[in-house]
């Protein structure tokens, strides 16, 4: 047990490594360098630009992606993509360039992190003077201040118009973005036009989004966020402290059902409205959570899009589950509706329809189980893919997934041998539910045949659980028919062993002819005669063959017959004074 314990844990801090070290690779394995277009010379653009859009969108001959300003999207540009000489960028390339151009107007003080701003203010309290690399911004003018930001449209040497800044402190005017004519075509205006209604948004938006990150207006969203998440943590209190007494009073209630001993109508009521409510609680409560994340992420400016798609996920998630729910309802339907019309076969021999119907509930019950599955599983990943970050991972990470999944096969490889013989145990008809079956000295009758593993009641009427893979040798007395054979062992006393033959031979013509057995037989009982001689006695067999599952209940019927046969007419069956004389 410690071994296998030890192997699973291995097996998952080396697929844990596998996606830290994926998520890292492609980090370090960065250019150095962003693409080209207007902004700071030298300065690298993937590292300005956190959120650049990862892909365009093809549009006929057209290339289109969006350009975001705090995370919310303000404008498209676009390129040709019927273009390939490579001397425009594309889109999705152009808009990496000004999303990082539109962010140093609002957020100047992106180049270093928290880290490296504490370092570098530490770092010049020791040796005295002032760096002002991470402080100050990138050149003057660039700095957070209370005047707003004009923008203003020039053309350049080739008769594009440009759209630059003008800051108040610096005196060479800022490059933005030029509009091109596939923006134009695009959007059906000229260039002239486009221009015009493209200052018109970056320079409110841009604005706007100077003065949501002043410190003053920080501090204020956080403290209403704060009082918000407050309140929301006080609802989410009062709904545990409500839960927790509604679960007490589903077991005061419990406890009344039980020392009833009959159920009450109103009694059942109440238990059931009370339980629903509580799980009603247990729902608001994890919406109340989700709500509690999603504000905390909308008071992060730049977050807005990710906070609402966090607050839509539990609306989301529900009609993911109602519509999976449907479908599960229906293939169950569906399964239930096939399978019996396979077990109502009317080309089943009259032999075979006992068996058919106990395959039809082992497989009804088993298909059940694989529909629920497969509808959790379904359900798990199509909410996991909504997930804001998940739908657009890495393919390196999606690759450490799929190594992560192959560590956990490793680890629950006993599960897949479980489900996989499962799997042949129905296929094969081994045995169903319903036969009386011995594995490994275990004997009893099938209760339930799993996905995983097989439950077997025995005649003490105690459950054994055996894992599908343990059994290697298995023996089934009811499947299709049973039989046994009845071993009657007469004396060496008995004058004439004929005469004993010739009992039985007549018990065994009664017992066909008698209505209340006779239909449990598929056969005559056949009287094998004289099977061997022992020092105890003669052994005389008869073999009964019946129907599935009646073999005991024939065989105690026809021993006590041929038992009373015998002693009415002084045949003396074996008692052990042969062996006493012998010795």
């Amino acid at each position: 047990m410690l071994r296998c314990f030890r192997r699973s844990l291995r097996a998952a801090l080396l697929a844990l490594l596998a996606v830290v070290l994926s998520m890292a690779i492609p980090s370090l394995a960065a250019p150095s360098s962003g693409p080209s277009g207007f902004g700071v010379p030298g300065l690298n653009v993937d590292l300005l630009n956190r959120t650049q859009p990862e892909r365009g969108l093809s549009v006929g001959k057209y290339e289109l992606a969006k350009v975001n300003i705090l995370g919310v999207p303000a404008i498209t540009v676009s390129s040709s993509v019927l273009n390939s000489d490579g001397g425009s960028p594309a889109a999705r390339q152009r808009a990496a360039v000004i999303e990082g151009n539109l962010r140093l107007l609002y957020d100047p003080n992106q180049l270093c992190g928290q880290g490296e701003r504490l370092s570098e203010w530490l770092l010049d309290s020791v040796l005295g003077g002032e760096t002002n690399v991470c402080t100050a911004g990138l050149g003057p003018g660039m700095a957070l201040s209370d005047q707003p930001v004009k923008l203003e449209i020039v053309s350049d040497g080739k008769g594009n118009q440009v759209l630059e800044a003008r800051l108040p402190d610096r005196k060479r005017a800022f490059p933005l973005l030029s509009v091109t004519e596939a923006d134009a075509e695009i959007n059906g205006v000229t260039t002239e036009q486009l221009a015009q209604r493209w200052r018109t948004i970056l320079e409110s938006r841009i604005n706007h989004a100077r003065e949501i990150l002043r410190p003053r207006q920080l501090a204020q969203r956080w403290r209403i966020t704060l009082v918000v998440e407050l309140l929301l943590l006080g609802m989410i209190a009062v709904s545990l402290l409500a839960w927790s007494a509604l679960r007490r009073r589903v077991s005061r209630l419990q406890r009344q059902r039980f020392d009833e001993g009959r159920r009450v109508r109103s009694m059942e009521v109440r238990l059931h409205l009370t339980h629903t409510i509580t799980r009603v609680l247990m729902v608001l409560v994890l919406f109340l959570l989700v709500m509690m994340v999603g504000l905390g992420v909308m008071a992060v400016p730049g977050q807005i899009p990710l906070a609402l798609e966090l607050l839509l996920q539990p609306s989301f998630a529900l009609i993911k589950v109602g519509v999976v729910t449907m479908v599960g309802l229906l293939g169950r339907a569906l399964s239930t509706f096939l399978l019996h019309q396979w077990a109502d076969n009317v080309d089943v021999m009259a032999q075979e329809r006992a068996r058919r119907d106990q395959r039809y509930r082992s497989l009804l019950r088993v298909i059940h189980r694989l529909i629920d599955v497969s509808c959790l599983m379904v359900v798990g990943l199509w909410v996991l893919l909504d997930v804001p970050g998940v739908r657009t991972a890495s393919i390196s990470i999606l690759l450490a997934g799929g190594a992560l999944l192959g560590a956990l096969a490793f680890v629950f490889q006993g599960l897949l041998r479980d489900f996989v013989a499962g799997m042949l145990v129905l296929i094969e008809d081994r045995y169903a539910i319903g036969d009386w079956i011995e594995i490994d000295g275990v004997e009893g009758e099938v209760v339930d045949v799993g996905l995983f593993s097989t439950q077997i009641r025995c005649l003490d009427q105690r459950v054994d659980t055996l894992d599908n893979s343990t059994i290697r040798q298995l023996r089934n007395h009811t499947k299709l028919r049973s039989g046994s054979l009845v071993t009657f062992v007469v004396s060496h006393r008995q004058s004439s062993i004929d005469q004993a033959i010739a009992l039985i031979r007549e018990e065994i013509d009664q017992f066909v002819n008698d209505s209340d057995w006779n239909h449990r037989l598929l056969g005559e009982p056949v009287l094998r005669g004289v099977r061997r001689i022992t020092p105890l006695g003669t052994h005389l067999e008869v073999l009964l063959i019946t129907k599935s599952g009646g073999q005991w209940v024939s065989e105690r019927e026809f021993q006590l017959r041929v038992l009373r046969r015998f002693e009415a007419e002084g045949v003396v069956l074996a008692d052990g004074l042969e062996l006493t004389r012998l010795t």
